[in-house]
């Protein structure tokens, strides 16, 4: 019998339409953003990692005939993107992505399950080559998964990239909106290899080592996020991201030094999304 491990969040994915907005953006809300990196497919971006190996990723197109020439030899990843960008613009959240030793098995036990797949995607960047596998739901073309090769657990940042003003220490949870969030439980426990679900009047969550994957309701976005108007189409997509800060207050601080707007929801401070900014993002003290 197979040994399932729960897979760690790894990252978030958020198309922008330019590393040099978003590097704004994240600035202002007290982040320390990486420098700009360009992958070898000709997509761009400029991280935001944490202390407990999860990160930011915006991503941009930094040089477009690179990009459609990958889409055409097949780069899925790419495609996925673009896609999302036709749909629904250059800002948002488009993927949420999960750590995975054997990224090749695992598209292979995708397959067999009936997901689309596409190609392995080899990411080469300066210091990095990862594999990467995808899962896709075609009921859900605005949210995507996809599995990052970490052999070796979660990835370890240098400490000058890992300090932020806002007192940020890690991703600790991502959000999801589906109308009915149980019609995709599968889906997700697949991705997550997660088979234990918490189910509540607003959705439900799944508990993985490092965060937690939740879907909601539309009276869940409102209640946890102050999300008046829900996407009207039925389909996962991924809406919000919690960040772990050491102190609200001083975070509170940074906000209102640097004009950004804030509201108290419950325990979330949020931030509702923005050019470079895409998603929902709300800080919680822990």
């Amino acid at each position: 019998m197979k040994n399932i491990q729960v897979r760690n969040l790894d990252h978030v994915v958020l198309p922008v339409p330019s590393l040099e907005i978003t590097r704004e953006r994240f600035t202002q809300l007290g982040f320390t953003v990486a420098p700009d990196a360009r992958h070898n497919f000709g997509s761009e971006n400029a991280c935001v990692f944490f202390e407990n190996g999860t990160f930011i990723e915006p991503l941009a197109i930094g040089h477009r005939e690179t990009v459609e020439a990958a889409i055409i030899k097949g780069n899925g990843f790419l495609r996925r993107d673009m896609s999302y960008r036709f749909r629904n613009g250059d800002d948002g959240f488009s993927c949420v992505v999960f750590g995975e030793e054997t990224p090749k098995a695992a598209r292979k036990a995708f397959k067999k399950l009936g997901y689309s797949t596409g190609k392995i995607v080899v990411v080469k960047r300066p210091g990095v080559k990862v594999h990467i596998a995808l899962i896709m739901d075609e009921r859900s073309p605005d949210c995507t998964f996809f599995m990052c090769e970490r052999p070796d657990g979660p990835p370890k940042f240098a400490s000058d990239m890992t300090g932020h003003a806002n007192g940020a220490t890690g991703i600790t949870r991502v959000t999801m909106h589906e109308h009915l969030p149980e019609d995709f439980q599968y889906y997700i426990q697949t991705a997550t290899e997660q088979r234990e679900v918490r189910s509540h009047s607003f959705g439900m969550d799944m508990e993985l080592p490092n965060a937690t994957l939740t879907t909601l309701n539309d009276d869940g976005m409102k209640a946890f996020y102050g999300l008046t108007e829900a996407p009207k189409d039925r389909g996962l997509r991924a809406m919000a991201f919690d960040v772990t800060v050491q102190s609200l207050d001083k975070t509170k601080e940074v906000l209102k030094n640097n004009a950004i707007e804030a509201k108290m929801i419950g325990v979330r401070l949020v931030v509702q999304p923005a050019s470079g900014q895409g998603a929902i993002l709300a800080f919680v003290e822990g």
